[in-house]
């Protein structure tokens, strides 16, 4: 099932944002609240969000909002940092 959020228009061109940002900025907004309430996963919220795993956990981090990671999580950042040290030094 895909979900649509209609905001009448005139809400829309309200918004302090460039008409060519909106949708991306609000979809990552969408993303980011509902994972600081828990409701989505990391993996879930960054699909939302249309960004990369990365680039998803910069915009929680602009934001000030804590990672709710497993141990499984923190794993793969530590090995995922590893590979980049280790490419870096060639």
């Amino acid at each position: 099932m895909q979900l649509t959020l209609d905001i009448p228009d005139d809400v829309a061109r309200s918004l302090p944002l460039p008409q060519e940002e909106r949708r991306q900025r609000l979809q990552t907004e969408m993303a980011c609240l509902l994972y600081s309430k828990g409701w989505l996963s990391y993996g879930q919220a960054a699909r939302v969000s249309g960004l990369d795993y990365y680039r998803f956990g910069f915009e929680l981090g602009d934001r000030n909002i804590p990672r709710q990671m497993s141990e499984e999580d923190v794993e793969h950042e530590l090995a995922y940092a590893h590979r980049q040290q280790h490419v870096s030094r060639l």
